[in-house]
C-alpha cells in the first residue's frame, strides 16, 4: 500500500535529515485541502518492521506444460515459477525447503515420490506450514467398481502426471483423487494439518464442452482451458498400496478432490466441478489473481475463505474452498510475508488512537494486535482491538465485545492481523508534482462518510491495479491494467481535466464500476441450470439466426455495425427468477439491458418461469430493445461485460446505472452502493474485434 501523505508531502521537499515519516495535516482551516500550496507538515513516529526470520513453511510445487501424450499447456509452468518467486521473496522461505517439479520432472512416479517425502521430511515439525501447488491438466474418469463418487454416474477426479499414456502395454494412468486425498492425509498423520493445497487445473466434462464450435467464425481466443478428455480405465487396485491402508483415527479417504469436513488440509480450487480453469502465455487465471491478492493483502492477514470474496472475478471461473480449517488464517499464520510493518498507538482519554488511517489503507472491519513494544513483537501480546473509526491519517480502535479493557503505559505497537473490507477499485499512482489534484481528490474521498463512500486503495505495482493514472499536460490520463480487458488487446486510456472538481467524480464513478464488475454469488444450480444464448437477429429483428455466440464462457465476435444482437435466457431451475441484466461499457458507463416490470403493491408477473421457462431479451414479446456492437477509432478491439443479476423476487436495482465520467454528458450523479441479495450472478465478457483472427 501507498501512503498518500508521504507522497504529496515528498514532492515538496527534497531533505530527509528527520528520522521520523513526515506527512501532511490536511484539515488545517478546517475540512478544506489547498491542492497545490504545501501544508504544514506534521511529524508522526514511524512505522516499524517486524523482523522476521527465515520462514518454517515447506512447499511442493508442480507444474506441466509438456505432456507426452496429450496437448500442451502455455502458462502451468510460468505458474509454478510465480508461486516459487512469492514464496521466496515474499515470504522469505528458503529454496531448499522449497521442491519444484516441471514438465518431464512430474512424472506419475516422481509426483508420489514427492508426497512421500514430504510425510517423511524430518526438517518439517509438526505443524508447521506445508503448501502444495499443482497447475496443469486435471480430469474425469468413471469411477472402477467399487470406488465411491459420491453417487450413480459421478465422475472421480484426477491430476494428470507428464507421462500419462494409454498405450496398451506402456499405461501411465492419471492419478485419482483417492491417491490424492491418501497422500495428503499421509501428510497430515506425521506433520499435523497445516497443509494448504492449491489446484489450478480443472475437471473435464462431455465432449461438446470442450469441442471447438465451427460454427463461430471469430473462435481463436487467446486462453485455453487446463482439462483434456481421458479414455484411462482405471482399475479397481489402482494404488491400492497407498490408499488401502491405516488411516488415523475418525479419517477416511473421501472421493474427490473437494471434500465436506475435510480436517486434513484447506483445498483452494480454480473453479466449479462445472467449470474449467483458464490460462493464457502468461500462467493461470487463478493464479495470477491469487498471488495478486496474496501479495497486496498479505497472507498474515488472510483468511482462506477470503480468497472467494475477495479476489477479482475470473471469468468463466467461481473459485472453491473447501477443508474444516477453511476460517483460519493463511498457514495458521506462521509464515508471514518478508515486509510488515506495525503503526504507533497509544492510549488518549480512554480512546485507543493509532498513527495510520485511510492513507495507509486502513478500513473498516480490519484487526489489530497490540504489542508493548518492538523489541516484544511477534512475541506474547497485550490484546486485540479492532477498528471503531477511521480518520485520514489516525483511526480510533476499540476492544471486541466481550474482551477486558488493557492499559498502555507508552506508546506501544500495533500490527494489523485481519484484513477490512475490501476495496473497490486499485490505482496506480506515480509520484509526480502534476498528479497532486489527483492526490487532493482522493484524500476528499478518504474523508467521505457513510455507507456509499467508495473504497480505494493505492498499490506501489502497477500489475495489481485495475487503473493507472499519469499527467499529460494540463490532462490526468486514466489507463486500464484490468487483465481482463488487456489479455485480448490494448490499455484503453480517457482524460480528464487536471483539477479536481474533474478527478474526484472519474475516481468515484470508476470504483462503482469496479465494485459492481467485481460482484460475484457462485451457484452451481445456476451455473447448470440456467442457459444463456447470444444470437444475432434477423433483419426484422423478430427472430434469432445462425448459431449460440455465447460459447466456452465468452462471446468473442467481429463488429458488424448494421447487425442486431438478442439474448435467450432459458431457466431450467426449480426457483422462478426475476433476472436484471446490465452492459458494462469499456468508458465506465453502466447501462440497462433488462429489468423486470414493477407492479407496485400488487402481485408481479414472473418474468423468468421454472422448470424451462425462457426469456427473449431483444426480441419476442419481453418489449426490450436488441443491442449492436462497434467500434470506436484508434482500437480494433473492444472489451465490455454483460452483468446479469438472478434473484428470487423482485430487486430494485435501478441506482446501479451510471453514465460515463469520461463522456461529454458526464453529471456530478454518483449511484449509491447496492447491495444485492442475489440467488446467483453470471457474467460474460463480450470481445468485439474489426478483424478476425486466424
Amino acid at each position: 500500500m501507498v501512503c498518500l501523505t508521504c507522497l504529496r508531502y515528498s514532492i515538496f521537499t527534497n531533505s530527509s535529515a528527520s528520522s521520523d515519516k513526515v506527512i501532511l495535516d490536511p484539515t488545517i482551516n478546517g475540512s478544506h485541502i489547498h491542492s497545490l500550496n504545501p501544508p504544514r507538515p506534521v511529524a508522526i513516529p514511524p512505522a516499524v518492521p517486524v523482523p522476521n526470520n527465515r520462514s518454517p513453511l515447506y512447499a511442493l510445487i508442480i507444474g506441466i506444460n509438456n505432456y507426452s501424450n496429450l496437448k500442451k499447456l502455455n502458462g502451468a509452468v510460468s505458474d509454478a515459477k510465480a508461486v516459487k518467486d512469492w514464496l521466496e521473496k515474499g515470504l522469505n522461505v528458503h529454496d531448499s525447503q522449497i521442491r519444484v517439479l516441471l514438465d518431464e520432472q512430474a512424472s506419475r512416479s516422481a509426483i508420489i515420490a514427492a508426497f512421500h517425502d514430504v510425510q517423511n521430511d524430518d526438517r518439517i515439525a509438526r505443524d508447521e506450514p506445508i503448501f502444495i501447488f499443482y497447475a496443469g491438466h486435471g480430469g474425469e474418469l468413471a469411477a472402477p467398481e467399487g470406488w465411491e463418487a459420491g453417487g450413480p454416474g459421478r465422475l472421480i477426479q484426477t491430476m494428470i502426471p507428464q507421462d500419462y499414456g494409454e498405450a496398451m502395454g506402456h499405461e501411465v494412468h492419471s492419478i485419482p483423487d483417492r491417491t490424492i486425498a491418501a497422500l495428503i492425509d499421509g501428510i497430515a498423520e506425521n506433520k499435523g494439518n497445516n497443509i494448504t493445497v492449491v489446484f489450478d487445473c480443472c475437471h473435464a466434462g462431455s465432449l461438446s464442452r470442450d469441442a471447438v464450435n465451427p460454427a463461430i467464425w471469430s473462435k481463436t481466443v487467446s486462453h485455453r482451458s487446463r482439462t483434456v478428455m481421458l479414455e484411462d480405465k482405471l482399475v479397481e487396485d489402482l494404488d491400492r498400496n497407498i490408499w488401502q491402508r491405516k488411516t488415523s483415527a475418525g479419517s477416511k479417504i473421501a472421493a474427490g478432490f473437494v471434500q465436506k469436513g475435510l480436517k486434513s488440509h484447506v483445498l483452494l480450487a480454480a473453479c466449479s466441478a462445472l467449470q474449467k480453469a483458464r490460462e493464457d502465455e502468461r500462467g493461470g487465471y487463478f493464479t495470477s489473481a491469487f498471488l495478486a491478492l496474496a501479495q497486496k493483502e498479505g497472507v498474515d492477514k488472510l483468511v482462506y475463505s477470503d480468497v472467494l470474496y475477495r479476489m477479482d472475478q475470473i471469468l468463466g471461473q467461481d473459485p472453491q474452498c473447501e477443508g474444516h480449517y477453511q476460517n483460519r488464517i493463511f498457514f495458521d499464520a506462521k509464515a508471514p510475508p518478508a515486509r510488515r510493518l506495525s503503526y504507533p498507538i497509544q492510549l488518549e482519554d480512554d480512546e485507543y488512537i493509532m498513527s495510520a488511517g485511510f492513507a495507509h489503507g486502513i478500513s473498516a472491519g480490519a484487526e489489530f494486535t497490540v504489542y508493548a513494544d518492538e523489541a516484544s513483537l511477534l512475541t506474547t501480546p497485550l490484546g486485540v482491538l479492532v477498528v471503531s473509526e477511521i480518520r485520514p491519517f489516525s483511526t480510533i480502535l476499540k476492544l471486541p465485545q466481550g474482551k477486558p479493557h488493557f492499559a498502555l503505559a507508552k506508546p506501544a505497537l500495533a500490527l494489523q492481523s485481519k484484513i477490512g473490507a475490501k476495496e473497490d477499485i486499485a490505482l496506480s499512482v506515480p509520484l509526480d508534482e502534476k498528479l497532486i489534484p489527483v492526490f487532493d481528490a482522493l484524500l476528499l474521498q478518504m474523508q467521505g462518510t457513510g455507507p456509499d463512500v467508495r473504497k480505494i486503495s493505492l498499490v506501489d505495482n502497477p500489475s495489481l491495479a485495475h487503473l493507472k493514472i499519469d499527467a499529460e499536460e494540463d490532462k490526468v490520463v486514466f489507463s486500464t491494467l484490468d487483465k481482463r480487458v488487456t489479455t485480448y488487446g490494448p490499455s484503453r486510456t480517457f482524460r480528464v481535466n487536471r483539477d479536481v472538481n474533474d478527478i474526484l467524480p472519474a475516481l468515484r464513478a470508476t470504483a462503482h464500476y469496479y465494485d459492481i464488475l467485481n460482484r460475484t454469488q457462485s451457484n452451481v444450480i445456476i451455473q447448470e441450470k440456467v442457459q444463456i444464448e447470444v444470437t444475432r437477429l434477423d433483419e426484422s429483428c423478430r427472430f434469432p439466426v445462425g448459431p449460440n455466440l455465447y460459447f466456452d464462457d465468452i462471446v468473442d465476435l467481429v463488429v458488424e455495425e448494421s447487425t442486431q444482437y438478442g439474448v435467450k435466457i432459458t431457466n431450467n431451475t426449480p426457483w422462478d427468477l426475476f433476472p436484471t441484466v446490465f452492459f458494462l461499457n469499456s468508458d465506465f458507463e453502466i447501462s440497462v439491458y433488462y429489468q423486470p416490470p414493477t407492479s407496485g403493491s400488487y402481485k408481479l408477473d414472473v418474468p423468468l418461469q421454472a422448470n424451462g421457462g425462457t426469456l427473449a431479451i431483444g426480441y419476442g414479446s419481453a418489449g426490450w430493445p436488441p443491442f449492436s456492437c462497434f467500434l470506436t477509432d484508434g482500437y480494433d478491439v473492444n472489451v465490455e461485460f454483460m452483468k446479469l443479476f438472478f434473484t428470487t423476487q423482485f430487486v430494485d436495482l435501478s441506482r446501479i446505472p451510471q453514465s460515463s465520467p469520461f463522456g461529454d454528458d458526464r453529471g456530478t450523479y454518483i449511484p449509491e452502493k447496492e447491495e444485492v441479495e442475489a440467488l446467483g450472478i453470471t457474467l460474460i465478457p463480450f470481445i468485439q474485434r474489426r478483424y478476425g483472427t486466424t
